[in-house]
C-alpha cells in the first residue's frame, strides 16, 4: 500500500467536536470493542496524516481517536498559549479529551512532537497502557539535550518560527513527510494554518524543561514502548535513540525501517504492521 496522494486530503471519517478548556478540539472517533488507541500527531500537523493507521486500526477492531491538537487543524487555537503550548499542557488536553470520551484506559501512538506529547503522558498517566513513537527522540529538556536528539539544520530550525513564508511552508512539509509538497496541497494548507505561537511556545518551552525528562522516562518507566523510526530522518540522530537506555523496549531495540521523519506515511504497510504486532503484546 502506498501513501495516500499528498493533492488531496485524506478521507478519514466524520469530525467530532468537543470543548476543552473553552477551546475547541476536533477529532475522530472510529468505535470498536477492542482497547482504545490515541493518535497524536507532530508540529504543524493534522490528524488526517494517520488516515493509514486509523483504517488499519478499526480493522482490528480498536475504538481509535486521531483529535488536531489545539492551534492545530480544525482544532481552535488556544485560549492559554504559553501553558497549552507545552508538553504537560497538550497532554492535559489530551487527557481530558479522552476522559470526555468516557476512555480510561488505552495505548497511544505519538509522531514527532507527538511523540514528545506520548512520552508525557505514557510516563505520568496511568490511563495509558503502552506507547509506540515515530520520529521522536527522547531528549532532556534543554539545548543540551535538544542537541544530543537532533539533527542542525536551517528546516529544524523551522520547528519553532512563529511566522511562516510560503516557502517555510514549502520546505517544512516536505521535511516532514519526505517527499515534495507545495503550499496549496492540503498539507502545505494545514501547516500555514497552524497558529504559530503554537511552534515558537512549543519550543521555547521545551527547551526551558517544561515537562518530564524524556530520558530518564524511558528508562525508568515499567509499561511498554516501542521505538519504530524511520532511517532518513532528517531531523533525529539515529545514534542517540539506540544509545538510550530503556526499561521496556519492545523487541530490546529501536525499529528502524525505511522512510524518512514520517515512515507511517510513505511506508504505511510496514509501519502498521509493527504497530500491530507490537499491540498484539
Amino acid at each position: 500500500m502506498a501513501a495516500i496522494p499528498i493533492t488531496t486530503a485524506p478521507e478519514i471519517g466524520d469530525e467530532q467536536q468537543v470543548t476543552i478548556e473553552g477551546a475547541t478540539i476536533a477529532y475522530r472517533r472510529t468505535g470498536g470493542r477492542r482497547t482504545a488507541i490515541l493518535l497524536i500527531h507532530g508540529n504543524s500537523a493534522c490528524k488526517e496524516i494517520f488516515a493509514r493507521q486509523i483504517a488499519f486500526l478499526a480493522r482490528r477492531g480498536h475504538d481509535v481517536v486521531a483529535p488536531d491538537l489545539p492551534g492545530h487543524g480544525s482544532s481552535g487555537n488556544a485560549l492559554e498559549p504559553r501553558s497549552t503550548y507545552s508538553f504537560p499542557g497538550y497532554a492535559r488536553t489530551l487527557r481530558s479529551l479522552m476522559q470526555a470520551l468516557g476512555i480510561c484506559s488505552y495505548h497511544v501512538v505519538g509522531w514527532s512532537l507527538g511523540g514528545h506529547i506520548g512520552i508525557e503522558m505514557w510516563f505520568g498517566d496511568a490511563a495509558v497502557r503502552s506507547l509506540l513513537i515515530t520520529g521522536t527522540p527522547p531528549v532532556r529538556l534543554s539545548a543540551a539535550g535538544a542537541s544530543e536528539g537532533f539533527l542542525a539544520s536551517p528546516v529544524m530550525d523551522l520547528a519553532g518560527k512563529k511566522s511562516f513564508s510560503t516557502q517555510d511552508v514549502r520546505s517544512y512539509a516536505s521535511a516532514m513527510l519526505g517527499i515534495p509538497v507545495e503550499p496549496d496541497s492540503w498539507f502545505g494548507r494545514r501547516v500555514a494554518r497552524t497558529d504559530g505561537e503554537a511552534r515558537r511556545l512549543m519550543l521555547e518551552n521545551g527547551l526551558a524543561g517544561v515537562g518530564y525528562d524524556e530520558i530518564d522516562a524511558v528508562a525508568t518507566c515499567p509499561k511498554p514502548l516501542a521505538v519504530v523510526q524511520g532511517k532518513n530522518d532528517p531531523f533525529v540522530h539515529l545514534s542517540h535513540i539506540h544509545s538510550l537506555t530503556y526499561r521496556n523496549l519492545w523487541l530490546k531495540n529501536p525499529i528502524i525501517m525505511n522512510g524518512g521523519h514520517a515512515p507511517h506515511w510513505t511506508c504505511p504497510d510496514d509501519f502498521n504492521s509493527y504497530a500491530g504486532d507490537f499491540l498484539d503484546e
